[in-house]
């Protein structure tokens, strides 16, 4: 577990909060920090989106009254102190650090600036706030990865498939360490559920294949994607290898079952993003993110694939038709 100190707010801290919007009464061009895991792939592009629509709902529009200062690791997590260094050098006014990794670096490169999270799984545990009520410390934000979710969606896979008492766990080699609460609460779940997991190490999009075809052979009836390792752009070759070996899989972002998997449960990662967005916005004008409550996600879709159903043989239940928002036919 990483351990922090929580930190008195400075002097420059409690001025800016009690001051007017610097980009707007002084002129001023706000600057945020936006550290992320990659530059390119689909779940890049929807949130950044998000977080862009929500600065705008705050009066913050790039060009205009806004510079972001974006930085990728492209999946080296070494990368995110450097990264996070350089962005305190450049004094930006907000870090936008959405995940524990990034974070972890954004509060080691400043003593004062705000940090601004989105889907960290457990806040409270990493001791970035006090509460998510009242966060008490310069971080808040969104967590999209409620402790409550994992075994929703563990127990949604076998709802939707009887009888699995095996599953794989894809885990990307390079978040591993990234991936340890999600780890943690995904055993939890299985041990509660009767399920035993077996973890499955990739290591970039050529070695998808090669790991799924070994599967079998160990008794893993069905896949789960980790949130952290599902945004690295490979849910198409996650859903092929998947159907290739006859094994039923679920994700935690939608386009995985649009892109061949059997299920997908999650967030609307969008609305996530939005809502970061819509609170670095209220920190530029002085808001103190001890104060803003750490949100959590209202938004949630389930979609089933049943042209994968069909290929798996899966014969889907009536119930879980009834709850899917939305069918791939």
């Amino acid at each position: 577990m990483i351990t922090f100190r929580i930190l008195i707010p400075t002097l420059f801290a409690l001025g800016l909060a009690l001051t007017a919007p610097p980009a707007q009464a002084q002129g001023k061009i706000a600057r945020v920090g936006y550290l992320t895991w990659s530059s390119f792939g689909p779940f890049n592009q929807l949130t950044q989106a998000g977080f862009i629509a929500g600065l705008r709902e705050e009066g913050f529009v790039e060009d205009r009254n806004l510079a972001i200062l974006r930085r990728a690791a492209e999946y080296d997590a070494d990368r995110f102190r450097p990264l996070a260094r350089e962005m305190s050098d450049a004094r930006v006014d907000v870090f936008f650090a959405p995940a524990a990794a990034m974070a972890t670096a954004a509060w080691r490169a400043s003593r004062d600036t705000p940090i601004v999270i989105a889907t960290v799984l457990d806040p409270i545990e990493l001791e970035f706030v006090k509460s998510l009520a009242r966060p008490g410390t310069r971080v808040t934000g969104v967590t999209a990865m409620s402790k409550e979710l994992i075994p929703k969606r563990l127990q949604l896979l076998l709802e939707t498939v009887p009888g699995i008492k095996r599953v794989g766990v894809v885990i990307d080699h390079a978040m591993r360490d990234s991936c340890k609460q999600e780890i943690d609460a995904l055993q939890a779940a299985a041990r509660t559920l009767g399920v035993t997991l077996t973890l499955v190490y990739i290591d970039g999009p050529q070695s998808v294949e090669a790991a799924f075809a070994k599967l079998p052979a160990t008794g893993v009836q069905a896949v789960i994607t980790t949130f952290v390792s599902t945004r690295n752009g490979f849910e198409r070759e996650y859903a092929a290898a998947a159907l290739k070996h006859r094994l039923p899989s679920i994700a935690d972002l939608t386009y995985g079952a649009e892109m061949g998997g059997l299920l997908a449960y999650g967030p609307d990662f969008g609305d996530v993003f939005r809502r970061a967005g819509i609170y670095v916005g209220k920190i530029l004008k002085g808001a103190k993110p001890a104060d803003l409550p750490v949100q959590e996600p209202t938004r949630f879709e389930m979609v089933l694939n049943l042209k994968t159903a069909r290929a798996l043989g899966v014969r889907i239940p009536q119930a879980i038709l009834q709850r899917a928002d939305r069918v791939i036919e």
